[in-house]
């Protein structure tokens, strides 16, 4: 493990001391969703894939997989990096190349939901068109809602790594060592860009790394639980319901309250929520690089509402549900004590 951290630690540093007309396009601060002023390099993708790359690579029992990893998650990190470093790619072109991920996986490494616990919804998953339709679904999900929570000095993989350490857990409480290393690889690879990334944002992850942190992850989630039948697929749900249920939230909050596209980029998020109240503190206003820090401790916070839960119940699927529920609830009180929101 420590080679890895070295490596995407290396990178990393090789990165953020790199002239910036090299790491850094020409729109980084342009955009409702930007609240950085200073151009900072947002291709911190490129050490977390190739060091996550080396490891698994290097140690004996995860090599089966590296061909595997490599050919189902290059599309998805291509199309990120595209944007990450000319701002040109569209959302389509991004969503296409997640899709192409996807497939890839469902098909080469049988990466695919077909349970959920209720017996309706288990025949219908039967079906491979159903089940690569909600599999789709479900990944795509995961990969575009870590993107939406990537914005603040180490939100995205502060909160990632925390998921990973949960699944690493889990997995050697059932003797799976496989995903164990998996799971604990590639949370290294990210602590390393997290140093540089937490709490003064030296370097972003950027489009590239939020897709490849969110298919990865999730990749690795459901492998634990189609190897281990004990494990209910609501386990890796709960584990990402703060990420799903913002991107669900805000598809919800723009189209329907606001008549706007839900893909088009608003200045609306919890999070962003949560830094222009912390701003407003005379503590904060004369530091927003301490604010914008401040917000992911929050949220990390408000995160371990449904990761905490899911370690302690990750077989116990009525109650994996529950919480699911009682997260959402949560999330919606919040909001509305932010600003004022009413669902009708």
């Amino acid at each position: 493990m420590e080679y890895v951290f070295l490596l995407s630690l290396l990178i990393s540093l090789i990165i953020v001391l790199l002239p910036k007309k090299w790491t850094v396009n020409t729109c980084d601060t342009i955009g409702i969703q930007k609240f950085h002023k200073m151009p900072t390099p947002r291709i911190g993708g490129v050490p977390i894939f190739i060091a996550f790359r080396a490891g698994v690579w290097l140690i004996p029992d995860t090599r089966d997989l590296f061909t595997l990893f490599f050919i189902a998650s290059t599309p998805i990190f291509v199309g990120g990096l595209i944007e990450d470093i000319t701002a040109k790619a569209s959302p389509k072109q991004r969503m296409l190349m997640t899709i192409i991920s996807i497939v890839i996986a469902f098909y080469w490494m049988d990466i695919d939901i077909r349970e959920l616990g209720f017996s309706l919804s288990d025949y219908l998953l039967n079906y491979n068109i159903l089940a690569l339709l909600f599999t789709l679904l479900v990944v795509g999900g995961a990969v575009n809602s870590i993107n939406i929570i990537d914005g603040y000095n180490g939100l995205m993989p502060g909160y990632s790594i925390f998921v990973l350490l949960a699944i690493a857990y889990v997995a050697n409480k059932f003797g799976d060592i496989q995903i164990v290393q998996l799971s604990l690889l590639f949370a290294t690879s990210l602590s390393a860009i997290f140093i540089f990334n937490f709490p003064f944002g030296k370097i972003f992850i950027g489009d590239a790394g939020a897709y490849f942190t969110g298919f990865t992850t999730a990749i690795i989630g459901l492998m634990l639980g189609s190897r281990n039948n004990e494990i209910s697929h609501w386990f890796l749900l709960l584990l990402f319901i703060y990420p799903l249920f913002e991107t669900v939230f805000s598809m919800y909050r723009k189209k329907i309250k606001r008549n706007m596209s839900p893909i088009l980029p608003d200045g609306l998020h919890l999070h962003m929520l949560i830094y222009k109240r912390l701003i407003k503190n005379r503590r904060f206003k004369n530091n927003q690089t301490l604010g914008n820090s401040m917000t992911s401790i929050f949220l990390w916070l408000l995160s371990s509402i449904s990761i905490i839960p899911a370690l302690i119940w990750h077989e116990n699927q009525t109650i994996l549900i529950v919480f699911v529920f009682i997260f959402m609830v949560i999330y919606v009180v919040i909001y509305r004590r932010l600003v004022r929101f009413k669902f009708l």
